[in-house]
């Protein structure tokens, strides 16, 4: 026998989560009495949507994140960063508190109590993978192996309903029945690699396309060695940016479509074998779906699917695939050398800072050593631009795209890698509604720096042909002196001379840093210049 939440935390640090992140409410109370007595060490937020943007860059970081949140009010204000959670694949454990068994019995309007007692449950169902009530000391210890199972397998969050008069429960420990997977077929493996080696052998302009799956399922290091064996320029999407390290030589950019830039762009689409490992095909990963690829050219494998050239294999699984790819002996090598490097399409600011001037800073300012975490917005289609030198060091939304990620993303970004200094690069839109998670980076002593790209607009819908309109400006204020009220430090810049010495003396700082860089509202980076054209055509069209 062993207690229910005793018994989850100590399974959670089993499997590497030494954070949670939270809120505590008094449905969740003795839940965090149990959370605190266990090794997890819990990180409170001043909201619940951030506890799920941050446990989300927590579980993207380290692979398994934690949520404890109170019933309904809790867990329902958080169900949009869970929301994103689910639809970029972020195993992600959430753990709510709720009315007891016995409570729900006895009393039927208790407080944060919607239509049933179930109601949160049943939204949770939609947003995540499974979804439990532990309230039987029988099962509870099934469900929680189970739930554990299928976070880590198909990266997805789950959720477990933890009623306040089970926290400390008996519960049976159940024997620990593997989930009945899709297991590989070893034939189809072999049929599907021995093809996939013949169009390499046959192909005159091989390329590979790397995107958030690698990472997902920690085979960076694997595609690496494939690449090299391969000698074969690489390209990744946005939500794949960084899953190959863009400091290497084969690296050769983001491909985003026609939005993003036309030498990635030619190099991956005039290829005569695509190999896609991992990716998203989805409408901002693939330019407003203005992608041209040609899927007889193509081999397309993530976690759901291994397809190549128009057959299809079912029975395989994604690490296997990339496993037994890399280990082949007779891969055929190209020579690297010739191979051009990300070029991106920005310069200095000499005078008024620009975007195109902010960019090219920071590709100055990076190094091995910096995690960048991008909002939504203009600084997630710059994001196109910026090179990242090191494998797993950027962060962003460019699936769900839900704003508001940035700065809570940031925090639990640093507090999943403390070793790297993070940077969040956010709109003034998109800091307005997550911003006030600076009081948290304070009062745990993190120190990152935060770039607002203050224009006093959603400049990305302003981009996108409604430039005129009300609705897509937002108030303005000084976020430098924001910072100082926050207990960080601020600096006002407009010029690129001012950007340059105020990324250096934030560098040195052991606080948080935020950089009010003012922008004029129209001015935006490349690449969402190129979409919001691509946007005004399908809104015509």
């Amino acid at each position: 026998m062993t207690q229910l939440a005793p018994h989850i935390f100590d399974l959670l640090y089993q499997q590497g989560v030494r954070h949670a992140f939270g809120i505590p409410g008094d449905f969740a109370l003795t839940l965090f009495d149990a959370l605190a007595e266990s090794k997890i060490e819990p990180v409170v937020m001043t909201h619940e949507p951030c506890v799920g943007f941050a446990a989300d860059a927590y579980s993207r970081m380290r692979g398994l994140g934690l949520a404890v949140v109170t019933y309904s009010v809790g867990g329902l204000n958080m169900a949009n960063a869970v929301a994103g959670a689910y639809a970029e694949k972020s195993p992600l454990i959430i753990l709510s508190g709720s009315p007891g068994v016995r409570e729900r019995q006895e009393r039927d309007l208790l407080h944060h109590k919607v239509k049933t007692f179930d109601t949160q449950r049943r939204v949770y169902e939609e947003l995540t993978l499974y979804a439990e009530t532990l309230d039987d000391p029988a099962t509870a210890d099934a469900k929680i192996h189970r739930a554990i199972d299928y976070a880590m397998t198909f990266k997805r969050p789950v959720y477990l309903e933890i009623p306040r008069d089970m926290v400390y429960a008996e519960i049976e420990e159940a024997k620990h029945q593997p989930l009945p997977l899709k297991r590989t077929i070893p034939e189809a493996l072999e049929d599907a690699i021995a093809e996939t080696v013949e169009m390499l052998q046959n192909a005159r302009s091989p390329v590979m396309l790397a995107c958030a799956e690698v990472h997902r399922f920690g085979l960076q290091e694997k595609v690496v060695a494939l690449a090299e064996k391969l000698g074969i320029p690489v390209c990744s999407t946005m939500l794949g940016k960084s899953t190959f390290p863009e400091g290497h030589p084969q690296y050769a950019g983001v491909y985003n479509g026609e939005a993003g830039d036309p030498y990635a762009r030619n190099l991956v689409e005039e290829s005569d074998c695509l190999l896609m490992l991992g990716v998203f095909m989805t409408d901002i990963n693939l330019g407003m779906f203005t992608a041209h690829l040609n899927p007889a050219k193509s081999i397309y494998a993530t976690s759901e699917r291994i397809a190549i050239a128009h057959h299809e294999y079912p029975n395989i699984l994604f690490e296997d695939f990339v496993n037994t790819l890399c280990d082949r002996a007779d891969l055929p090598h190209r020579d690297p050398s010739h191979l051009i490097q990300m070029q991106p399409r920005v310069a200095p600011s000499y005078g008024r800072i620009s975007m195109s001037g902010l960019l090219w800073e920071l590709n100055q300012f990076i190094d091995s050593n910096t995690l960048l975490v991008a909002d939504v917005g203009d600084s997630l289609f710059a994001a196109d631009d910026i090179r990242m030198q090191a494998g797993t060091s950027f962060l962003c939304p460019a699936f769900y795209a839900s704003m508001g990620f940035g700065i809570p993303g940031t925090i639990g970004a640093q507090i999943a890698d403390p070793f790297r200094r993070a940077i969040a690069l956010v709109g003034d839109g998109a800091f307005q509604m997550t911003g006030m998670e600076l009081l948290t980076a304070k009062r745990l002593g993190l120190n990152p720096i935060v770039i607002v790209v203050n224009n006093g607009s959603f400049t990305s819908l302003r981009s996108m042909a409604h430039e005129d309109s009300s609705f897509v400006k937002i108030p303005t204020l000084d976020y430098a002196q924001l910072a100082k009220v926050l207990g960080g430090r601020g600096f006002v810049v407009e010029t690129g001379e001012q950007l340059h010495q105020a990324l250096q003396d934030a560098y040195e700082c052991e606080t948080f840093s935020l950089l009010d860089v003012r922008l004029l509202p129209e001015d935006v980076s490349p690449a969402l210049q190129q979409l919001s054209e691509l946007f005004a055509k399908t809104l015509k069209g």
